[in-house]
């Protein structure tokens, strides 16, 4: 089912968030924002795919879902079908990024997600979804990411590719994109949020 892929997804990834907040660059506040530099994005991006665990974490756990639903059925079951599956995963996942790092660079907008500097559970949670669809560009002016979305959309078409041929990139694909946005939101929920959270479970 798609909500248990979701659902190990998120609880896989969910650990991982409270070291990235304690590590997060704070020109990724609204209150202290700077914009990357040429070599800052090229680090960005190589920590979003290659060296992000979440990302790892985050192909074996959607693959988990895939593989109790033996979707499709035609990549069978057992390991090979499982790491089957985690390969179209993690190709899904780093497409996506590329498309949206290599977009946001040749239009100059900021890929991160930019954490509110408001105060409240109301105006962050309403940040945070918004601002899964916005950005800043190199002068700070608010932008529709358009990168983002074309990642989420883009590499859920071309996935379609790899799959059995009754898979169609206008129907699979959007179906796929549809599902990678609904993450995208949760995850920048999870982030706004992840001091508190990490309150919550006793971190420090």
């Amino acid at each position: 089912m798609r909500k248990l892929r979701l659902t190990l997804l998120f609880a896989l990834a969910l650990p991982l968030f409270g070291q990235a907040a304690k590590d997060q660059d704070p020109s990724t506040s609204d209150k202290d924002y700077t914009p990357l530099t040429g070599k800052e994005r090229a680090h960005y991006y190589l920590k979003e795919t290659v060296a992000s665990p979440g990302m790892y974490f985050a192909s074996f756990g959607a693959a988990l879902g895939e593989q109790k639903n033996n979707k499709p059925p035609e990549w069978g079951q057992g390991a090979k079908g499982y790491f089957h599956r985690v390969g179209s995963e993690f190709s899904l996942f780093a497409i996506s990024r590329t498309i949206n790092n290599g977009g946001s660079a040749a239009l100059g907008y900021d890929p991160r997600y930019i954490h509110s500097g408001n105060k409240g559970f109301p105006k962050r949670f309403v940040h945070a979804i918004a601002w899964s669809f916005l950005t800043y560009d190199e002068h700070r002016h608010i932008r529709f990411d358009a990168p983002v979305v074309a990642g989420a959309y883009g590499s859920g078409m071309i996935s379609s590719l790899w799959f059995p041929g009754r898979y169609s990139p206008m129907h699979d694909g959007v179906r796929t994109g549809n599902i990678q946005m609904g993450a995208h939101v949760a995850v920048n929920i999870l982030k706004e949020f992840t001091p508190e959270l990490k309150r919550m479970i006793g971190k420090k």
